[in-house]
């Protein structure tokens, strides 16, 4: 077993028991607090933390697959903010508030008027804000607020929404194998038929490299900037490949109440937008590699992945 399975497979047997669809639709009986309690009694929250701060010391890379895990899941609450929160506060040797959820603001305009986190880290210039947020109210003053240094809380959260998508369209791609072994036309199953096959492998493809590059985006806890554009702009280019793909293997009851199919085609439109399309950054990324004045593309790239395994 890798160590991608010891550590997902408990975290995903979690997520099956308590995040199932009535919870997704937010219909069922569990609470958010509830749900938030189940979630920090496993201690997977505390993944990143060190030691001495009540943590098992893992790295960015190491965690990957649980933040892909609560997209393959659709869990409606901050999980990857709060654990890469907690250890941006413990960095800086800051109070983590006890049991609560943190979101990541990249500026003070994004901050929610309305969210399912009781905190907020928000950028403001060249500093972190620590916020509470009570019932939808912002605290007028920050619990305490330190110099951010050269990570930007964008770059953070465009690298966990792309190992977000990365798990959902891995979902995706399930689903859509299983409905095209089970439904049958014209006398034999979908995926018996050529040009289903064409697009399943098609999906493969970029599912398989969108997992890869969302793994180079959280190849370390400085959130590298290039390496996070690469991520996001392949994520978002693929997300809009595979959602189009399964909605036309479904057809019409893809959009059904019934079929969660719709649930997961929309949050990834939403992850696509949210924190830079890909478009943002690959102009960010085309205006990083102009900035150079040494070596071609090859050497851009070269240098870009030179420390990542």
């Amino acid at each position: 077993m890798s160590t991608d399975d010891t550590l997902a497979e408990p975290f995903r047997r979690l997520m099956a028991d308590i995040c199932t669809p009535q919870v997704i639709r937010r219909t069922g009986s569990v609470s958010e607090d509830a749900l938030w309690d189940l979630i920090e009694d496993s201690g997977f929250v505390d993944a990143l933390l060190p030691e001495s701060r009540g943590g098992v010391g893992l790295s960015l890379p190491d965690v990957f697959p649980l933040i892909a895990a609560t997209g393959e899941y659709l869990l409606p609450l901050p999980f990857a903010e709060t654990m890469v929160a907690r250890a941006l506060l413990a960095g800086q040797d800051a109070s983590i508030p006890e049991r609560a959820t943190i979101t990541l603001c990249y500026s003070p305009s994004t901050l929610p008027a309305e969210s399912d986190a009781s905190y907020a880290i928000v950028q403001d210039g060249g500093r972190w804000n620590l916020v509470s947020l009570h019932q939808g109210n912002i605290g007028c003053h920050a619990d305490f607020s330190v110099c951010a240094g050269k990570l930007d809380l964008l770059v953070v959260t465009a690298a966990l929404a792309a190992a977000r998508m990365s798990g959902m369209m891995n979902r995706l791609m399930d689903m859509c194998l299983s409905y095209a072994n089970g439904r049958e036309q014209f006398g034999r199953t979908l995926g018996k038929f050529q040009v289903v096959q064409h697009n399943l492998a098609l999906m493969a493809q970029q599912v398989a490299s969108a997992n890869v590059a969302a793994r180079i985006g959280m190849s370390s806890i400085d959130f590298d900037q290039n390496r996070v554009a690469v991520a996001k702009i392949r994520a978002s280019e693929a997300a809009q490949l595979v959602s189009s793909q399964a909605h036309a293997l479904h057809g019409a009851i893809g959009m059904t109440h019934e079929l969660d199919l719709h649930l997961y085609t929309h949050q990834l439109q939403q992850l696509r937008m949210a924190c830079g399309s890909e478009r943002y950054w690959a102009e960010n990324l085309g205006k990083e590699y102009l900035s150079q004045a040494r070596g071609g593309c090859i050497d851009f790239v070269r240098d870009a992945l030179q420390e990542v395994d």
